[in-house]
C-alpha cells in the first residue's frame, strides 16, 4: 500500500477488509482504545401540525442515555420535521 496525502479518509463501514489492512500494515491500532460501536433505530412519528416545525433539524449529544460527561454509556438523537402527502412527520 502506498499512501501519498497528509490525510486520507477510509470510510468504509465498521472494520471493512480495507481498513483491517491499513490498520495492521501501519500499526493503527498499538495504542488505540478498544473499538465501540453503536447501534441506532428510526422511528416516524406523525405528529399533530402544533408540534411541527417544517425544515427544523435538531441533534442531541449524549441524551436521551447519558447522565454525565464521563459515562461510558453513548447516546444521542437526530430529529428531522418533515412534510409527506399531508402529513407532519419527525424522523
Amino acid at each position: 500500500i502506498e499512501l501519498r496525502a497528509r490525510q486520507t479518509l477510509f470510510s468504509e463501514g465498521c472494520r471493512g477488509s480495507l481498513s483491517e489492512e491499513l490498520m495492521e500494515t501501519f500499526d493503527l491500532r498499538a495504542e488505540a482504545d478498544v473499538q465501540t460501536y453503536g447501534l441506532g433505530i428510526k422511528e416516524v412519528w406523525e405528529v399533530p401540525a402544533e408540534n411541527h416545525k417544517p425544515g427544523f433539524v435538531q441533534h442531541t449529544l449524549g441524551w436521551p442515555l447519558q447522565s454525565g460527561p464521563l459515562d461510558t454509556t453513548f447516546g444521542g438523537s437526530f430529529l428531522y420535521h418533515m412534510n409527506s402527502q399531508g402529513q407532519n412527520l419527525i424522523l
